[in-house]
């Protein structure tokens, strides 16, 4: 029976850790930082976000968060979609922030403004992430 519990123990272990993982507090911003990738979802919202069929988003605010990813030696993947189906993915760990959104939804909540590029969500837990930008944001006043 020992022998047992030990094999579904190793067995379950993958799954605890990603679970684990993915609700890490703060765990968006230190893998952002160490992937040199920002999953950026982006809310169809011209002329704030402007997604192409190449792929490619222009737009203030995509201006705006590729220059906080660059100061976080990061580059953004973006993900077009509906804001609630991109507040999902946040809470999943599969969307860092969100941007295009008029205002937030259930889930993630609001940085601090720029002038042009309107608001950046992230999820609620993220308040390293959150802070990170806020900050990136007051330095570019």
């Amino acid at each position: 029976m020992g022998a047992m519990r030990r094999l579904l123990a190793l067995a379950l272990l993958p799954l605890l850790l990603v679970a684990t993982a993915c609700s890490d507090p703060g765990s968006a911003l230190s893998r952002a930082e160490s992937t040199g990738i920002l999953n950026v979802g982006v809310v169809n919202n011209p002329p704030l976000t402007v997604p192409a069929d190449s792929g490619d988003v222009t737009g203030p605010a995509a201006d705006m968060i590729t220059g906080y990813a660059d100061s976080i030696d990061a580059h953004p993947s973006w993900q077009v979609g509906e804001l609630e189906a991109l507040a999902a993915a946040v809470d999943r760990g599969e969307v860092d922030v969100i941007i295009g959104a008029g205002s937030p939804t259930k889930g993630v909540t609001a940085t601090s403004s720029s002038a042009t590029g309107g608001v950046v969500l992230v999820g609620e837990q993220e308040q390293p992430l959150k802070d990170s930008i806020n900050a990136w944001l007051a330095n570019q006043g």
